[in-house]
């Protein structure tokens, strides 16, 4: 999908925001702030691949009937300049990859992940960046260890005297244009 999202997808993606991310929000500098993340969520530039689980109703109607998506995982991406002061290319930024619990260690946010490396080269990107809160511990190992995402040089940890509760993090996926 791009932006915007049919209203029942951007809530239930919301929703799942919310169930996966409202404590470390809230917990974080930054503050859980539902109306802002809504906003990014309808950004003009927002792409968006949101895996639904398959309808079970017995009347064949599917999501239509009026029920609550079901979303199991979704990713929010755009293309952006890789740095907004002295841009040099583009890169794929995720905003935001949210796996369902019912839906978590299934290879799925992998799966995602890999694609958005496919969609990033495939668009003549540099590299695929994203930003994980410290504080969550399973996020960075999944992207250093399993992922093999590493601490980008424009994280605030790069630079002394920034104390962030955050790291962005990066991973080449074409060559630098020139």
């Amino acid at each position: 999908h791009s932006s915007p999202l049919p209203v029942d997808l951007h809530d239930a993606c919301l929703d799942l925001f919310k169930a996966n991310m409202s404590d470390m929000y809230q917990a974080s500098s930054w503050g859980l702030d539902l109306e802002e993340k809504s906003s990014e969520l309808r950004h003009e530039t927002a792409r968006f691949l949101v895996v639904e689980a398959a309808a079970t109703d017995t009347d064949g109607a599917g999501a239509s009937n009026g029920a609550k998506r079901n979303v199991l995982a979704f990713v929010h991406f755009r293309f952006e300049p890789n740095d907004e002061e002295k841009p040099t290319g583009e890169v794929l930024y995720v905003y935001e990859i949210q796996v369902s619990d019912k839906a978590q260690r299934s290879g799925l946010g992998k799966r995602l992940m890999n694609i958005m490396e496919l969609v990033a080269h495939k668009n003549g990107m540099q590299k695929v960046m994203l930003t994980v809160f410290k504080m969550n511990g399973g996020a960075m190992k999944f992207y250093l260890d399993k992922m093999k995402y590493g601490i980008d040089e424009s994280s605030p940890s790069n630079f002394d005297g920034e104390l962030a509760d955050y790291e962005i993090l990066s991973k080449v996926v074409g060559k630098k244009k020139k």
